[in-house]
């Protein structure tokens, strides 16, 4: 069979219109939810201020300080570990705090177009082309899913992801969980002949893959469907490291304070270049789902408006208007909702800005009744001037 398919299907008006009628309930409830995005992302808390505020000890002895048990602290100092790990199958064990192997066949891919032209009358015929690639996929798409599944078959992966840490680590003289800790990111491992152990038909690639020929003539070079290459990451120990926990003696244990935020991280460097880390992902987040937010918004709008445009579609220029119109409307409101969400959410989530506001507010307003009020003072002395009183002629 070709790895491209084309079809065309027709929608009629009547379908259309009902469509787009069923659809504004969809729309309501994006537009609904964006306001619970928007809201919700305002009051997430960054983790860097909570960081400012652990105390700061030294990694190269135990501390005899007990009054610091069971409070947030910031130790800086090399992390280590005896363990030796591996991933119990082809990478030899050795000195690594963790090891993940990421395992990717060999597979085909589907992927989709669509183009719609509406015609006079209102009708929709719409062209979908179904094409097909293959590629190397971490998680491959079974072949239920495809839309022309004959001769495009990804049989079940046979080797999955596999990560592995050493149970016990420590950073100074202190000890910590690598199992439950947030670790920094790992480094690709270069592989060779001396770390890694060949089986089960497995043979080394280049430096950075294992290959696995599942398929009759596959190669890594020129692989077929179902082939597998075998990557590794891992964090090597021996690194100048700081972690945030609270302190339980000689341990470093998870930290969670009243409000339920949890803090329990080992980054690469110093505690200021953690910190700035925390506080980056932190905005990075904000700002992807405040986008995230105005565009729900806007599409739940959109959606809302649609059955005007398809409506208009019995004529397709008067469609075609409609829409620039309803989108250029909808855009304008989605933005300047999105903003007064945000902030009045910065407002309630903030008990001192909200006071602040509230100060503002009611000093522009009694401003705003004083300035009235001599305006009207001013106006009566126009209205009535002062003059000289007639004299009496006797």
């Amino acid at each position: 069979m070709p790895d491209s398919f084309s079809e065309t299907t027709t929608t009629g008006y009547g379908s259309r219109i009902i469509d787009s009628i069923k659809g504004v309930v969809a729309g309501l409830i994006f537009f609904v939810v964006s306001f619970g995005l928007l809201y919700s992302n305002e009051g997430r808390v960054d983790l860097s201020n909570i960081a400012k505020t652990a105390t700061e000890i030294s990694s190269a002895v135990v501390g005899t300080d007990s009054s610091l048990d069971g409070k947030l602290i910031s130790t800086t100092g090399v992390v280590n570990s005896d363990q030796i790990i591996g991933d119990n199958l082809f990478l030899n064990p050795d000195k690594f705090i963790a090891v993940e192997r990421e395992v990717e066949m060999y597979s085909w891919i589907e992927k989709s177009e669509s183009r719609s032209k509406t015609s006079t009358g209102g009708s929709e015929t719409t062209e979908t082309t179904y094409t097909y690639s293959k590629g190397w996929e971490e998680n491959p798409e079974s072949t239920s899913d495809f839309k022309y599944p004959e001769e495009h078959e990804n049989p079940q992966k046979s080797l999955d992801n596999y990560t592995n840490k050493v149970t016990i680590a420590t950073i100074g003289a202190y000890n910590f969980d690598p199992q439950s800790v947030t670790l920094p990111s790992f480094s690709q491992l270069t592989l060779n002949s001396q770390n890694t152990a060949l089986s089960g038909g497995a043979t080394l690639a280049d430096d950075s893959y294992l290959f696995i020929k599942e398929s009759e003539s596959g190669t890594f070079d020129s692989p077929q469907v179902g082939d597998l290459r075998i990557s590794y990451h891992v964090l090597r120990p021996g690194f100048d490291g700081t972690i945030f926990g609270k302190l339980s003696e000689s341990k470093i244990d998870p930290y969670s304070d009243q409000d339920g935020n949890n803090l329990y991280r080992v980054f690469i460097g110093t505690r200021d270049q953690g910190i700035a880390t925390l506080h980056t992902e932190y905005t990075t987040l904000l700002w992807i789902l405040r986008l995230l937010g105005f565009l729900l918004m806007w599409l739940g709008l959109s959606i809302l408006f649609r059955p005007i445009s398809v409506l208009a579609d019995i004529l397709p220029i008067f469609g075609t208007i409609s829409r620039s119109l309803i989108g250029g409307i909808t855009f304008l409101v989605a933005f300047v909702l999105s903003i007064v969400t945000i902030f009045i959410s910065m407002l309630l989530h903030s008990l001192i800005a909200l006071i602040i506001a509230l100060v503002v507010t009611v000093g522009v307003l009694i401003a705003f009744f004083i300035v009235i009020k001599n305006k009207k003072k001013a106006t009566i002395a126009n209205i009535v001037p002062n003059s000289t009183p007639p004299s009496t002629i006797n």
